[in-house]
């Protein structure tokens, strides 16, 4: 991914922690600065789960969906992501910026008849004419930002509600 023209980000896991190295791309790769993350994990290992949204030729905002405390990459297939962490690259720094987190406790498990998984991974950010967004499961939480930090602005919550089918009549 392109952070600054010709540069790079590269993510892992040691398995307890999340790191990010942001890696100059010259005549010779160099790592430029790094980010750690404790006790998180990567929630999306599909590429579709990272974003950038760049704002000048060597500045932007990274978003990257993360599970707390870490766990197998490979979880996020059947659990949803406890947050979107969002970074800021300054000329190849990084700064957290702060987390969009999920509500897990109010959703439903309807066996994918309204979401899944396949059609768009378990969450991503969103960056939408200026506004941020972090999409999770069945939840998409609106963020706003001020002094260097994001916060929640509004969620809703669109998973199908429980029914309860009951018999009347006796039969």
């Amino acid at each position: 991914m392109c952070i600054r023209f010709c540069d790079a980000v590269v993510i892992g896991t040691d398995g307890k922690d999340l790191y990010f190295s942001a890696v100059r791309l010259g005549e010779w790769p160099e790592v430029a600065d790094r980010y750690t993350r404790k006790a998180a994990s990567q929630a999306e290992l599909r590429s579709q789960g990272f974003f950038y949204k760049p704002d000048g030729p060597d500045s932007g905002t990274l978003g990257l969906p993360i599970s707390v405390p870490a766990r197998p990459g490979y979880q996020h297939l059947f659990d949803s992501s406890a947050a979107i962490l969002f970074l800021r690259n300054d000329a190849l720094h990084f700064e957290e910026v702060g987390e969009l987190a999920a509500h897990s406790d109010k959703a439903v498990n309807d066996a994918c008849r309204a979401s899944c998984v396949d059609w768009y991974g378990n969450s991503r950010p969103l960056f939408v004419r200026g506004r941020i967004f972090a999409l999770m499961g069945y939840e998409i939480v609106e963020g706003t930002t001020g002094q260097g930090r994001i916060g929640e602005l509004r969620r809703v919550n669109y998973s199908p509600e429980r029914i309860l089918l009951t018999r009347s009549g006796g039969q």
